[in-house]
């Protein structure tokens, strides 16, 4: 399994600066980019991007790309509810945003394309103050 697809979408994420303005101006500090999943158990633990690789293809020829599916876990501390919506949720709504916005335009790197697909799950609240937000996409590398 390669996970250089997963390094490249880290690289990128953790160098836009409209995604790390809203960490700073929301959180008072950058996030946490973990190659892996890490479940967080505290506040400290947040905010965090995990970058979890799915499963992945061989290039079909020497120099090809390879395709791989993979998965961004967000992760934020939000215990706070307004106008009856959990403020995880909301915030979570504009991370998402953020990241589309980093990612959709299809380079990650040097040798990384984003190549959409992208599907989202919510984790309903269940862990109200913690909330987690998984984007998997389809990504090739070289």
């Amino acid at each position: 399994m390669s996970i250089n697809a997963l390094l490249a979408a880290r690289a990128k994420l953790s160098a836009y600066a409209p995604l790390n303005a809203y960490w700073q101006s929301r959180y008072q500090r950058p996030a946490k980019h973990i190659v892996g999943y890490k479940k967080p158990v505290n506040a400290n633990d947040y905010p965090a991007i995990c970058y979890v690789p799915i499963n992945s293809s061989r290039p079909d020829s020497v120099g090809g790309m390879a395709n791989e599916l993979v998965s961004l876990v967000i992760g934020i501390n939000e215990p706070d509810i307004t106008n009856d919506i959990f403020d995880g949720v909301a915030q979570l709504a504009i991370i998402e945003g953020l990241i589309f916005d980093c990612l959709e335009a299809g380079q990650l790197g040097i040798n990384a394309m984003y190549l959409g697909q992208a599907k989202t799950t919510g984790d309903l609240s269940t862990r109200h103050p913690f909330h987690e937000l998984e984007i998997t996409f389809l990504a090739a590398s070289r």
